[in-house]
């Protein structure tokens, strides 16, 4: 009988072979469009100036590695060396939201919508257990945001006055901030000066747990980021457990430094999105849910979502005569240029296949309602927001089996094997037939209002479920 780490290490090697696959793939179509250059006219004109770009890359990467080293700054390592008082800390007065980088740049990212959905069910809350501002972080000063809030909650929005940090207060790193971290730090001191606590919310582990899935520049920035965000935070608030037990298995298996007694605890994201549907969809949202039973998978296109997967799975099922149709929901991400190309050059694209990548939530809605069922095919997630929004619309979810979707599909959910196109069809022909059914009822659907207020509860009553010696 295999043993369960013989198990674990079969998985892990395939799932180093699909993403070497999907590399490979990415390689493969990045080679066939240079040759289409080569032999084209407009090489001879861009070819001079690749021995320029070659000198621009070969100057910067010195400088690059520079800004990409892994050890923490002087200023951030010392507040290890403080005393370890958190019984000295004052009663929570305040919980400070930063969204700095939301407000500076909405990439519409999953990240985004939860700090913006976040904060605008915070500002509605008239029963939180702490007052709420958000802030934005500028020269080391904090500011209030109020055109984004009245952006998110209606009503005028009057001039930013700056926040003065008074004792007690908690300030909830929110919004991603690992790229300009080092700006906070005036915040961090006045702070930790007045009694207060910082809070890092964490999203996932992706960039350190799998790599491969990334932009080349993200892994080393996010690693720099999280030995300073251990460094300095009280606490961290993960959106879902199975982040949450991960970041404390890591911590402790990699012997990463960290503040003693360092706090972790964790909530569920929202799963309601705009209520009702556009009366009149545009003909390219239409046409995509017209027909056979349409299946809806919604992401950014990148490596670790499952776009190939899906597509692999229905060609199987198109082979057989099946009515079936795939929807795409995302923006373009990064080493996506194969799988796009072969998307939009797809013999089914504009039949049974489609890709819309600039739609609202209302017209997400409208998609969810028509769907047969959502897929989500991802190797690797914090939390599987598109899970709880189909759930939540009464659709049927069949997603990968990895832990953080059986934490928020439970029961109600229908799995199949991580990055198996095979198993994927199959799943989708028992739904079709009728030989499997999902249960919507039984997957995690908390509302925005109801995550915005455990957010609020865990950090005005110490609520953790973790704490690192």
């Amino acid at each position: 009988m295999t043993s369960e780490r013989e198990r674990r290490l079969e998985e892990r090697n395939r799932l180093l072979e699909h993403q070497l696959d999907f590399l490979r793939a990415e390689l493969l179509h990045l080679v066939h469009e240079r040759e289409k250059n080569v032999y084209s006219a407009a090489w001879l004109i861009f070819r001079p100036l690749r021995r320029f770009e070659a000198a621009l890359v070969d100057a910067a990467t010195p400088l690059l590695r520079l800004f990409s080293r892994k050890a923490p700054a002087p200023a951030i390592e010392s507040a290890v060396s403080e005393p370890a008082a958190r019984g000295a800390t004052q009663k929570p007065r305040r919980l400070l939201v930063d969204v700095t980088a939301t407000a500076r740049r909405d990439a519409g990212t999953g990240i985004q919508r939860v700090v913006k959905k976040i904060t605008q069910a915070l500002y509605r809350d008239p029963a939180l257990p702490i007052p709420v501002i958000a802030v934005r972080c500028e020269s080391g000063r904090l500011f209030t945001c109020e055109a984004f809030v009245a952006a998110l909650i209606g009503g005028a929005a009057g001039p930013d006055r700056e926040i003065e940090i008074e004792p007690g207060d908690r300030f909830f790193m929110l919004s991603d901030s690992w790229n300009a971290f080092e700006e906070f730090q005036p915040v961090f001191s006045r702070i930790r000066a007045g009694g207060g606590e910082i809070v890092t919310c964490i999203f996932d582990l992706i960039p350190v747990l799998y790599p491969h899935a990334c932009h080349e520049v993200t892994p080393p920035r996010y690693e720099a980021w999280l030995r300073r965000a251990l460094l300095e935070s009280d606490a961290f608030l993960a959106i879902s457990r199975t982040v949450a037990e991960e970041l404390a298995d890591f911590v402790e298996e990699t012997g990463l430094p960290h503040r003693p007694g360092l706090s972790i605890g964790w909530f569920h994201c929202g799963s309601d999105i705009a209520e009702g549907a556009p009366a009149a969809p545009r003909p390219q949202i239409a046409a995509a849910a017209a027909g056979g039973a349409m299946f809806l998978s919604v992401g950014t296109v990148e490596p670790r979502k499952g776009h190939r997967v899906a597509l692999r799975a229905f060609e199987a099922l198109w082979r057989e005569g099946r009515d079936a149709r795939l929807v795409f929901v995302g923006r373009r991400g990064w080493f996506e240029e194969a799988i796009a190309a072969e998307i939009r050059g797809h013999a089914e694209f504009g039949r049974r296949l489609f890709w819309l990548d600039d739609i609202g939530d209302a017209e997400l809605a409208f998609l969810y309602d028509k769907s047969a069922a959502a897929l989500v095919p991802s190797y690797a997630e914090g939390f599987g927001l598109p899970i709880a929004e189909a759930a939540r619309r009464g659709r049927p979810v069949i997603c990968s089996d990895i832990p953080v979707f059986r934490e928020v599909g439970g029961a109600g959910a229908l799995y199949f094997r991580v990055n198996d196109p095979t198993a994927l069809a199959t799943r989708i022909r028992e739904l079709l037939d009728g030989s499997a059914t999902a249960d919507p009822s039984a997957v995690s659907r908390v509302s925005w209002a109801e995550a915005a207020h455990r957010v609020a509860q865990v950090i005005a009553t110490e609520d953790w479920t973790r704490s690192l010696p």
